[in-house]
């Protein structure tokens, strides 16, 4: 009997040492908080995912030198979705499956679609870095957010901005998108509203993104002739339109882009220089007014070796915006809690060329806008709204 005692009291004391251990007791305290990445990582838009996942990097090594989020470190978990729907929902399982608070994604709207729908099924929920598609948050889902503005939101900015840039040559106006729900959406809907801004539509065009080529589209565009281009699409097809353009010699009054994925992109101006001087591009953008976004733009190119894309800097905010709430959740690992977190956010400080950082009942940023960029002198300059313009920095 008295054996047995000893047994019992020696397993107790045993377990009470092995409990208090550094890597036993604390170890649930210092597990990383797992952030899923979905992007293209191979395929026709490796360029775009890639960049994205390279800023969330950067605001995760941010937030860790900083203390992490309550005494834990943040952990990004990139996964490739060959920016496709079959490659986001693998994905997305894999990710869920390993753990993850946290979903963000996806560059394309075809894939945010499927991630939405996952995170609903999973109740993790998803912050959007870009994918514009007004119809992406329109099923009454509760775990999806988007920060950047929509497909009608950019279009808004369009005909809010038009009177900016508009001369009293410019009279007719032709259209080339490509046609996922990303270009087709801005098309459509500036297209209904048209009479806004008294032009007369001479020609629609579109185009599959993963085209080789845009000889033939930009043949009948040439024939249209119209004073004034609105350019939809992603770097890869919108690069290859401006390229044609260039080699046949072609000029139009005016080109626009309305969240063109080129027009706006570092690489755009280092392949073309001055010869796109000239076009405009309602898009994303940093906030030039921000210590912050200036801090992230000198570390990518530190770190990359090129200057940070506009649409990466989503990526970063995306992270930041998820860091935020988890502050504010008393169990990180309460995906539920998370969810209501992000909800109710109320951020000041950002990145971005807007107000508050603030979501509707939809997961809609309700500030969210674009801002009108143009090239000059081979750089990207914004012009408008006047409170984030950057014209001094061209001329420096």
């Amino acid at each position: 009997m008295r054996r047995r005692q000893r047994m019992i009291l020696w397993l107790a004391m045993l377990f009470l040492a092995v409990a208090l251990l550094p890597g036993c007791g604390a170890r649930r305290k210092t597990e990383t908080i797992k952030i899923g990445s979905v992007h293209p990582l191979t395929g026709s838009m490796a360029y775009e995912g890639q960049a994205i996942v390279n800023a969330q990097r950067i605001a995760i090594d941010r937030i860790n030198e900083q203390g992490g989020v309550n005494g834990r470190m943040l952990e990004l978990l990139p996964r490739d979705s060959m920016g496709t729907s079959s490659g986001a929902a693998n994905a997305t399982l894999k990710l869920a499956n390993s753990g993850v608070v946290a979903l963000t994604g996806t560059y394309n709207s075809s894939a945010a679609q499927v991630v939405s729908r996952m995170a609903e099924k999973t109740r993790i929920p998803f912050v959007v870095t870009v994918a514009a598609s007004d119809n992406l948050l329109s099923n009454g889902y509760h775990y999806s957010f988007r920060i950047q503005p929509s497909t009608s939101r950019f279009s808004r900015n369009f005909l809010d901005f038009f009177d900016f840039f508009r001369a009293e040559d410019i009279e007719t106006v032709a259209f080339i998108y490509e046609n996922s729900n990303y270009g087709s959406g801005i098309v459509d809907y500036i297209q209904e509203h048209i009479d806004e801004t008294n032009l007369r539509v001479v020609g629609v065009l579109s185009y599959a993104a993963t085209t080789s080529t845009l000889s033939s589209e930009v043949t009948k565009l040439a024939s249209l002739n119209p004073d004034l281009v609105i350019s939809v699409g992603y770097y890869s097809d919108q690069s290859l339109l401006i390229k044609e353009i260039l080699e046949r010699d072609i000029h139009f009054k005016k080109i626009i882009g309305v969240a063109n994925g080129a027009f706006s992109d570092a690489k755009f101006t280092r392949t073309y220089g001055t010869a796109v001087d000239g076009i405009y591009d309602i898009n994303y953008r940093y906030n030039p007014n921000s210590e912050e976004a200036q801090e992230l733009l000198d570390t990518y190119l530190e770190r990359y070796g090129e200057e940070m894309p506009a649409h990466a800097i989503y990526g970063y905010q995306s992270i930041m915006v998820i860091a935020d709430a988890l502050r504010r959740c008393s169990d990180v690992n309460d995906t539920e809690a998370l969810r209501d977190a992000i909800a109710a956010s109320e951020i000041y400080d950002h990145v971005l060329p807007q107000g508050v950082i603030r979501f509707d009942e939809k997961g809609e940023n309700v500030n969210a806008a674009g801002v009108m960029v143009e090239i000059v002198d081979g750089k990207h300059v914004i012009v408008f709204p006047e409170e984030y313009a950057n014209y001094e920095e061209v001329s420096e």
